[in-house]
């Protein structure tokens, strides 16, 4: 299982920088290449998203409430990657199935995917940087 949590810790961190690198740089080329890049890169962040989302709930199920740091820790990222699943999944099946394709993404709707980036970016860093950490700190029920 530390295999496993190494690589994932890996991968989540790779990904974090990947999206921040992207919306980064999003603004420096043509929007036809941008959505085209955010559209093959959705499909990565949706597997980041529900790694994040089951390896935050291990790591709350795990922890122990006599360790009220831990125990905060585990739930605020158990509920910060439960935000980011409901957001994400929300903004993407909405763009990629009931949009019109001449549609353009509203102010609202754009400021939601900055928020769900940004928000990707964190939660990803942060779950990547446990996963490496935790080296079988974590039961393996």
């Amino acid at each position: 299982m530390d295999v496993i949590r190494r690589i994932f810790g890996y991968v989540h961190i790779v990904l974090g920088v990947a999206i921040a690198l992207q919306f980064l740089a999003s603004e420096m080329y043509d929007d036809e290449l941008v959505i085209e890049v955010w559209d093959v890169l959705d499909f990565f962040m949706a597997i980041g998203v529900i790694a994040a989302l089951v390896f935050s709930y291990l790591r709350s199920r795990a922890a122990d409430s006599s360790d009220l740091r831990e125990w905060v820790a585990s739930t605020a990222m158990f509920i910060s990657a439960g935000v980011l699943f409901l957001l994400f999944f929300e903004q993407w099946f909405a763009w990629e199935i009931f949009r019109d394709t001449d549609d353009e993404p509203g102010d609202f709707r754009g400021l939601l995917w900055v928020t769900i980036d940004v928000l990707f970016v964190v939660v990803n860093i942060v779950v990547g940087g446990y996963l490496l950490r935790s080296n079988g700190s974590v039961s393996d029920d």
